[in-house]
């Protein structure tokens, strides 16, 4: 049998018929209408009302089951949209609720924490030597060669670098120094004071390449004031296996650009060596150079502009010896111009 499925219209409401059955109102069924295969798409029936002649599905009344229709269709998508969408906003509302409420209270933790961390690290920053010395008049002595420099003076300060590399990459020789430059203004005698310092930092340019790995020279301004500056430099030689210093200083009058003797510091005599000797014992725990000199020779030393190194600190007059394995040098606390 050959199964075929007609389509019109209704002549009476104008809906779709198949087979010659509304599928509105009933026009042209002799029975009830069936309903759709479940591969139709379309919803089951659903019960209908009776009609005025007693006799459901007769002909000239409503029919009992009707299809449902596809505005149902719609109506019913809406109301699966709108609780959707209900349900969206439902969500939607809570997941912002529970944002809101761990912003709230990430904020309070972060305040809470932030105060926790300011209080640990300043009690930390108390407590904790970071290794920066900074030297002052009050120290029993002066502990290490640094920077004491200072920004509300009538001169200023800029440091300038030097270096020389070899061409060849694995060759480590190399030459670098770094010393101060003084600036101010209507002061051409400063001139000179550059020049020394330049020359001073330079001392060992020509020779450098004697030593396997070159020559380091590190300027330091241990002193700067409204009167005087003193420059130290520390000149690194490096062998083979070791790394040989050597100090030199300079200081001189602002005022004047002139250069301040050790002399003019300290009176160099047999009182000074022998406190130098004391005063190395009690300040170095007494190096073996110091210890194992005479008096005189302490005396010869500090009077040997090649040996003797002075310059100005916070903590006061330094003093001291360079020797043929390094320096030494003792605090001399009330000697200050």
């Amino acid at each position: 049998m050959n199964e075929r499925r007609d389509f019109d219209f209704c002549p009476r409401c104008g809906a779709l018929m198949q087979n010659g059955v509304c599928q509105s109102c009933g026009y042209g069924a002799q029975r009830a209408p069936q309903p759709f295969e479940a591969q139709s798409g379309q919803p089951l029936l659903r019960q209908g009302m009776q009609g005025p002649g007693g006799v459901s599905g007769g002909p000239g009344t409503n029919p009992a089951y009707i299809y449902a229709q596809p505005s149902k269709t719609k109506n019913n998508t809406a109301v699966i949209v709108v609780v959707v969408t209900l349900v969206v906003f439902v969500v939607l509302g809570i997941l912002f609720a529970v944002i809101f409420s761990i912003a709230g209270s990430a904020r309070s933790g972060t305040r809470s924490d932030s105060r926790y961390y300011d209080d640990y690290y300043d009690e930390y920053d108390d407590d904790y030597d970071y290794g920066y010395y900074e030297p002052d008049e009050n120290d029993p002595y002066y502990e290490e060669i640094v920077d004491c420099t200072r920004t509300d003076l009538d001169y200023s300060l800029q440091w300038a670098v030097e270096s020389l590399d070899p061409d060849n990459a694995d060759d480590e020789c190399t030459y670098y120094t770094t010393y101060p430059v003084l600036e101010m203004e209507d002061a051409p005698w400063l001139t000179s004071v550059n020049e020394t310092l330049r020359q001073a930092a330079n001392t060992y340019r020509s020779t450098y390449k004697e030593f396997e790995g070159g020559v380091s020279t590190f300027g330091y301004v241990t002193l700067m004031d409204e009167d005087k500056i003193s420059v130290v430099f520390k000149h690194n030689f490096y062998k083979k296996s070791v790394t040989e210093v050597r100090l030199e200083a300079h200081t001189f009058w602002i005022e004047s650009g002139t250069e301040i003797t050790p002399e003019e510091m300290t009176d160099i005599d047999l009182e000074l060596a022998m406190r130098f000797k004391a005063q190395d014992k009690t300040q170095n725990g007494g190096a073996d150079y110091v210890q194992d000199q005479t008096v005189e020779g302490i005396l010869a030393d500090l009077q040997d502009p090649a040996r003797a190194v002075f310059f100005y600190t916070p903590v006061g007059l330094e003093a001291g010896i360079n020797h043929e394995t390094g320096w030494v040098t003792v605090t001399l606390k009330e000697q200050a111009l």
